[in-house]
């Protein structure tokens, strides 16, 4: 796993052994911030369900002002805190352990929102309303407009009427779903 662009274009990130973190492809992030764009640029950022933090840290060299990361693995955890003391961020990026769903670990505002949950997370019937309940809440309190949230799911674990009333665009790519929730500066 690399940095695919920006100031630490190629540089390699550490990841735990296993299969428990699963990372964006590198075609699937090129694409997720060529869709955002300039929003990157200067952006608060937060980075939920981070794991090696490739998804923030691509954000930090893409040109974002800061990233809060939250994590609650432990393996996952030291991983990111690696990675973020091998590119030198430590004074851009907040490294949280913690539940990724509990709004008291969220920052007041940010103009990016990254949610990459397991995809059991969805499939889980607890597990499941407490995920698009605070992707709802991120939305309306702590996303700043004009801002993007972006959630990552597997194809066939979301619906846009679960997402309702919010209004969310779908891009598939292979196994991978981003759903990108705009909000523009008319949106408060």
């Amino acid at each position: 796993m690399r940095i695919i662009a920006g100031e630490f274009r190629g540089r390699r990130l550490t990841s735990p052994e296993g299969r428990d973190t699963r990372p964006l492809l590198d075609r699937v992030r090129e694409a997720m911030f060529s869709t955002l764009g300039d929003l990157v640029d200067d952006a608060a950022v937060l980075d939920l369900f981070s794991g090696t933090g490739s998804i923030g840290l691509e954000a930090l060299s893409r040109g974002a002002a800061s990233v809060t990361f939250i994590e609650r693995d432990a393996r996952a955890l030291r991983a990111l805190q690696q990675n973020v003391e091998m590119l030198a961020v430590q004074d851009r990026a907040t490294v949280l352990r913690g539940d990724a769903l509990a709004p008291a670990a969220w920052p007041e505002q940010a103009d990016l929102i990254l949610v990459d949950p397991p995809y059991p997370m969805l499939r889980d019937r607890g597990d499941r309303p407490k995920l698009i309940d605070a992707v709802r809440a991120l939305y309306d309190a702590t996303l700043r407009a004009p801002g993007a949230l972006v959630l990552h799911t597997h194809p066939r674990d979301l619906d846009p009427a679960d997402l309702s009333p919010l209004v969310a665009t779908e891009r598939v790519y292979g196994r991978t779903c981003l759903w990108y929730l705009w909000k523009a500066p008319t949106d408060g």
